[in-house]
Order: structure tokens, then sequence, then C-alpha cells
């Protein structure tokens, strides 16, 4: 069953993922009009990374319920330490990473997760960059990438950075676009070459959903 085009519910959700898949598709699909197109690029069955651009912290919620497979993810580990914020989101698929340092953990929970045909969300650029611009992609997901041979699906998000203007609420319209797997093939060794380049073809791809979603480059 679906909302707008949105999943009500998805393959392996949980009772708890379902019941926030509802308040989520209630609000944002609802107040917010998000609607996604593409989202058939994911993998019905077997491991995959999303890789997309990070514009405001409602992003991961957007970017999950837009798929009908439960979607993994890294936090940062200070969001652990909120009670009960940090047991949902735990239960929700949330790992803790340490940000800024070489989080051999996190890391290997990731590959984990794919080993055993997870989908995995990840931020290439690290951090929330609130601007209209699609900033470079750190090596990290192609490290992953590599190393698992996970497909890596791009997706962008469009929008959300405008949904607080200070300390007002907008009302934008959420878009997100999701484009086939990133052609990692040729690329060849497990190095920091190698790595850099598959960001490289992410970033591109990703760059190219969200310009077909900004107004001023549709025309």
């Amino acid at each position: 069953m679906r909302v707008a085009g949105l999943p009500l519910r998805g393959r392996g959700d949980s009772a708890l993922y379902t019941f926030c898949r509802w308040i989520v598709v209630a609000i944002f699909g609802g107040l917010y009009r998000c609607r996604a197109e593409g989202t058939e690029h994911l993998p019905a069955m077997g491991p995959a990374l999303i890789a997309v651009n990070h514009k405001a912290d409602f992003d991961p919620v957007v970017v999950g319920m837009v798929f009908d497979r439960p979607l993994a993810f890294m936090a940062k580990r200070e969001l652990f330490k909120v009670p009960l914020l940090g047991r949902l989101i735990g239960t929700l698929g949330a790992f803790p990473i340490d940000r800024g340092a070489g989080d051999r953990a996190a890391l290997q929970t990731a590959l984990d997760l794919l080993a055993h045909g997870h989908v995995l969300l990840m931020f290439p650029e690290g951090t929330r960059q609130p601007d209209d611009e699609i900033h470079e992609f750190l090596p990290g997901v192609a490290l992953l990438a590599l190393r698992s041979g996970a497909p890596v699906v791009p997706v962008a998000v469009y929008g959300t950075n405008r949904m607080l203007r200070g300390r007002r609420p907008g009302w934008p319209a959420l878009r997100v676009k999701v484009g086939p797997p990133v052609d990692l093939s040729g690329i060849e060794g497990r190095g920091s070459a190698a790595y850099h380049e598959a960001a490289r073809r992410m970033r591109a791809d990703v760059t190219l959903l969200y310009d077909a979603l900004r107004p001023e480059r549709r025309g």
C-alpha cells in the first residue's frame, strides 16, 4: 500500500519501522508534498549502498521513507547518549560512528551489514551542507563499495534545507530523485587512488540528479 507514491510498509520492516513510516509519510508526504522518482533502482534483494547529498537533519528520515526496504545508517556517537533517542534510532537501524576519527568498528559494522544483504544509507559529504551545491565526497563510502562489491545507488534530496528559515518553518515541496547504480567498472586496486576515483563518480551522478531537481535548472 502506498500514499502519494510512498510505501506504508516495506519488505523486512519491523513493526516499529512500519509505525514510523505511517507517521513520517503523513508529515513529509502530506505537509511537505514529498514525491520521489526512480526508487525502482534500489535492488529488491541483496546488499546496496545509498549515496545521498546531505542538506538537513531530516534527510535520513526523508530518504528512509521513499524506499520499500529498511535502511541501516551511521549516526554520530553523541546521539546514542541522548535518553530515548539513542535507543530509538538504534532500533530503527542506526549504529554509532566517531566522526573525525578512523572508526574501524563502524567500518566493520557497515561491511558486516552489507555482507548480510542489508541496505546502507551513506552521506558521502560527511556533514550537512545547507547550500545548493554538492560538495566533495569523502572516500569512505567508496571504500565500502569496492570492498563489499555492493552496488551504489545515487540519490538526490531537494528542499530539506528550506524546511527551516532561521527560526521560522518553511513549507517547501520536497523532492527525491534516484538514479541507476553508479558505474564503478574499470577501477582497479583498493588504494587511495581507487577510492577517490569511485567517490568522484558517485558525486558526479548525485550532482546530475540534484541539478535535475533544481527549479532554475529545470527551466
